[in-house]
């Protein structure tokens, strides 16, 4: 039996991130996450390109929206959990396969009821695309 969404901890939900099937056929691996920053990392492999060889827009934005919701996470009360409810992405250059991309995010402005996020991913000292994410603040039923 597995466990519902409002008995999970914090530690928990970090965890499922890696183990999310859809997030899990990126290889991401969560760092670190703490006092409102995280730390990811993936390899881009040839599922995650476009017909021109380089990662996906749509890619781009579930591992940017990801890494956002695991910072929000380590600021959560108890029976909270966050949901997107804004993300603006950039792509700044094209990110190729075989690249080793790194995702930092630190929520900028914790709320009662929503979360703002700005999150970076890099391939090496080169910033390939950014992001600012706003997430909800609902309660677990």
């Amino acid at each position: 039996m597995t466990k519902k969404t409002p008995d999970l901890t914090r530690a928990e939900l970090l965890a499922a991130m890696e183990t999310f099937p859809l997030h899990a056929q990126f290889g991401l691996q969560i760092v670190e996450a703490a006092e409102g920053r995280a730390l990811a990392r993936c390899t881009v492999g040839p599922a995650h390109l476009n017909y021109g060889g380089v990662v996906h827009g749509g890619v781009m934005y579930l591992l940017l929206d990801v890494v956002a919701y695991c910072a929000a996470v380590t600021l959560l009360p108890a029976g909270m959990n966050a949901t997107t409810h804004d993300i603006h992405v950039s792509m700044l250059r094209p990110t190729p396969g075989g690249a080793e991309l790194e995702l930092r995010s630190v929520v900028r402005k914790h709320g009662r009821t929503i979360v703002f996020i700005d999150v970076e991913a890099t391939v090496g000292e080169k910033l390939v695309a950014s992001a600012r994410v706003t997430k909800s603040l609902v309660a677990l039923q």
